[in-house]
């Protein structure tokens, strides 16, 4: 019986000297820790500020094409419309252009017609072996260059065409119009420059509004 209760206090000597070791070791310090006080006081939901209102978008009305002012289409400070016409150019030189080009385009249109025929005849003689490769290869050589013909003068209408749309200046969005720069029969030429600006228009809704508040006075 002996050797158990030599073992049996073995073991409880180890554990004390555990238990005194784990009570002898340092303790962490305590961090500190900012505390904030709430307190309950009236929040202001509105206050007065000075600032400046500025435009969501704002155009510069310039013209495309030059011309004269025959029409004026709105009032200084008036609410305009996107599409409203603001001013008018002189139309007939521009009209002109266009029925010279459209004219050129039914010529055209005409030779083009008379080449393809041409071309589909050279076509049939060709396999009947009654036309020489060289007569056939000028008919189908006609027959493309009036093709090319025809589109160069497409082209010009078109061109002719936007340019006599852009006698009619219109509000490219919705806003407030400042006020009239030219005035009737004053010629008016496209450019980059401040002299080219017939007026300009500024969206008012919405609208960025500009202050300088004090910070303690929102929170």
């Amino acid at each position: 019986m002996r050797p158990l209760f030599v073992c049996a206090g073995l073991l409880l000597l180890l554990l004390t000297e555990i238990g005194c070791q784990k009570k002898s070791a340092p303790q962490q310090a305590a961090l500190p820790v900012n505390v904030l006080t709430v307190i309950e006081k009236e929040v202001n939901e509105w206050d007065e500020f000075t600032g400046r209102l500025d435009p969501v978008e704002s155009v510069e009305i310039r013209p495309r094409v030059s011309g004269y002012i025959t029409e004026i289409h709105f009032e200084a400070g008036a609410i305009v419309k996107k599409g409203d016409l603001l001013y008018v150019i002189d139309p007939r030189p521009y009209q002109a252009d266009f029925d010279r080009a459209k004219a050129e385009v039914d010529r055209m249109d005409a030779q083009l017609k008379l080449a393809q025929i041409e071309l589909n005849r050279a076509k049939e003689l060709r396999d009947k072996n009654t036309i020489s490769a060289s007569e056939f290869d000028q008919k189908a050589a006609t027959f493309q260059g009036a093709a090319a013909a025809k589109s160069s003068a497409e082209a010009a209408k078109d061109s002719a065409a936007l340019n006599l749309e852009f006698t009619q200046i219109k509000s490219p969005v919705d806003g407030r119009v400042s006020d009239q720069r030219i005035t009737i029969g004053n010629l008016v030429q496209p450019g980059a420059g401040p002299e080219s600006v017939l007026t300009t228009v500024m969206s008012v809704d919405p609208i960025y509004a500009k202050v300088d508040a004090d910070e303690n006075a929102i929170l």
